[in-house]
């Protein structure tokens, strides 16, 4: 039986599509270099007059229509069925049919949500890396054009397919295998003669994978931390989340990683924090928010010990690169 946070995770055996499930992945710096590195992969059923988005989102990734949001990776999502409405500051509102592509970019404004009337199925995958942002200088995609519908529709499902299932056998994994099939998504979303080409100079990955962990309690505290981080939480939350003896999870935790469940929890708030004042103009106070730090203080304690620079003096000092 899965534990009780997973509820979300839910299927309807008369649809081949799932109502919801989703999973938000541990980066490790290995990911994180590379060219592509995915950050979340899910699907979703929306009947006629639901609310949306579906529940269970990390703040990061939640938002409201009237609010819309601002993520500081990219996202690839295929409607394949229903329709609905996207808009963004780059576009305007833009109506979305079943077999399209919705595109999402660092930084950039956005909402989308399903007609009432028809709801939707959504498959989506969230990435980012050198070679995203390659293709988006080179205009192989394009923030004007965020909507649109692949020559492969059913290659793309199936894509989306294969990985959000390679991810549910592994999910405290992020390995080379899970880029090379995000790279795999993003060849099939574009669909076009010009991803060939861009397949052909595809930076090289990284050659160690991240570390996999067979430990089923151990995978299931990753899972609860990647996706409840931005929430307050401390290491005997994440032992309740699993129903296991706090000192017995720190345990295994340890022989699965080298480190503690502390750090673990550092590492998700860090991750999407430096994210977002990489990708972002957010102000602090709504990333400390979105992130899950308990405060400014806190925040800015771990930017310098990770980075050397408080995240004002860490933001201006990308800027000055770029």
């Amino acid at each position: 039986m899965e534990p009780a946070y997973l509820t979300n995770s839910v299927t309807d055996a008369e649809s081949p599509a799932p109502v919801a499930v989703h999973y938000y992945l541990p980066i490790s710096d290995a990911i994180f270099d590379g060219g592509v590195f995915i950050t979340s992969v899910g699907a979703g059923r929306v009947v006629a007059g639901e609310s949306y988005p579906l529940v269970g989102h990390p703040s990061l990734y939640d938002f409201k229509w009237k609010d819309g949001r601002t993520l500081p990776e990219f996202s690839i999502m295929l409607i394949t069925s229903g329709r609905g409405m996207f808009e963004s500051r780059a576009t305007g509102l833009v109506q979305v049919e079943a077999g399209e592509v919705i595109m999402i970019f660092p930084g950039i404004w956005h909402r989308y949500r399903p007609d009432s009337a028809t709801g939707w199925t959504e498959k989506w995958m969230h990435f980012n890396g050198e070679l995203a942002h390659r293709l988006l200088a080179q205009g192989v995609f394009s923030t004007r054009q965020p909507v649109w519908q692949p020559a492969d529709a059913g290659r793309l499902e199936s894509e989306l397919d294969r990985l959000r299932a390679e991810v549910q056998l592994r999910p405290s994994e992020n390995s080379l295998r899970i880029s090379l099939q995000g790279m795999a998504i993003i060849a099939a979303a574009l669909s076009k003669e010009e991803a060939a080409d861009e397949r052909a100079s595809l930076p090289r990955q990284p050659t160690a994978s991240a570390k996999a962990v067979t430990d089923p309690l151990v995978q299931q505290a990753v899972r609860y931390i990647w996706t409840q981080g931005h929430k307050e939480m401390a290491v005997a939350h994440v032992a309740a989340a699993v129903s296991i003896n706090r000192r017995t999870l720190e345990r295994r935790f340890r022989i699965a990683f080298g480190c503690g469940i502390l750090d673990e929890i550092i590492k998700c708030r860090f991750s999407r924090a430096e994210r977002l004042v990489r990708e972002t103009d957010l102000p602090f106070k709504s990333i400390l928010g979105l992130a899950g730090f308990a405060g400014m203080e806190n925040m800015r304690r771990v930017f310098l010990a990770r980075t050397g620079y408080s995240p004002a003096a860490y933001r201006q000092t990308l800027r000055r690169r770029s």
